[in-house]
């Protein structure tokens, strides 16, 4: 599943030794300059590969101790107005009781094709749920899932939540990328695809937090 990562640090260390050898030639001050470089494009590839961060500035409007999130995710192909500019990211917050998965937007997704759901009331909405059908992609395992999106009849989330958390935060931290298919209103079918780079070392540290 998740071996791009150990790929792209064995390429670096070869290439490393590579230049290393070469640059024996070239005396010891040049030889210095070179090993610096060479550090510096190594630290620039974790970074690059470490696209999940520990926060508390995108979680739900609940009750989280700690949230952890993806790197933004624009769609695969751009939506017209007035959704043009609308990204999401993967989130999984937690509690000393639960945990759960979600996906947040930077604008309230009007989906259709859904059903509506009395319930208790959800992160402080008093009403109903719409209910989502959809598909999810864990690189190439492709899932039938379902979702819920609260509101309150007239104005929607922008929070998604995973039905299944525990399953679905198991797969987050071993896909290297999720694919999330959402039938859009006036759009169609929208794909968000997510990094899942990253998401072990997150998602394992909020866990810490939450005990």
């Amino acid at each position: 599943m998740r071996n791009s990562f150990t790929r792209y640090g064995n390429a670096l260390w070869l290439s490393s030794l590579y230049w290393l050898n070469q640059l024996i030639k070239f005396g010891k001050t040049t030889l210095l300059k070179h090993i610096i470089f060479v550090c510096a494009l190594m630290l620039n590839g974790l970074q690059l590969f470490a696209q999940w961060k520990v926060t508390q500035e995108r979680e739900m409007p609940m009750r989280a101790n700690s949230c952890c999130v993806s790197k933004d995710a624009s769609p695969t192909e751009r939506m017209d107005f007035p959704y043009s500019d609308v990204k999401g990211w993967l989130a999984v917050g937690c509690d000393a009781d639960s945990e759960w998965a979600y996906v947040g937007f930077t604008t309230a997704p009007k989906l259709q094709n859904t059903t509506i759901e009395d319930d208790d009331g959800y992160a402080g909405w008093v009403c109903c749920s719409h209910h989502i059908s959809t598909r999810i992609t864990f690189d190439d395992e492709v899932e039938q899932i379902t979702m819920t999106q609260a509101t309150d009849g007239k104005w929607n989330s922008q929070f998604i939540h995973f039905k299944n958390d525990s399953a679905i935060i198991e797969k987050l931290m071993t896909a290297d990328t999720v694919s999330l298919e959402l039938d859009w209103y006036g759009q169609g079918k929208v794909h968000f695809r997510f990094s899942g780079s990253g998401s072990t070392r997150a998602i394992n540290q909020i866990r810490q937090s939450c005990k």
